[in-house]
């Protein structure tokens, strides 16, 4: 179902994209307007995913006994 809503939504943002971009007042806007939230997008994405990670940490669970039969 969650498939489902990107489809939708993707279909949504590429009919108003294609409206949008027939208009030559509006192609810069979207322009930036897509290259801003790509940046802002990639931006959050590596500030969650980087962020306090060691690169020698190694493995956690390289001592733990419990999980082993």
């Amino acid at each position: 179902m969650r498939n489902a809503g990107f489809v939708g939504v993707g279909v949504v943002l590429g009919w108003l994209a294609s409206k949008t971009w027939s208009d030559p007042g509006c192609q810069l806007g979207l322009v930036v307007f897509l290259v801003a939230a790509a940046v802002m997008t990639l931006g959050f994405l590596i500030a969650v995913v980087g962020h306090g990670r060691d690169p020698d940490a190694g493995d956690r669970d390289e001592d733990d006994k419990g999980d082993h039969p």
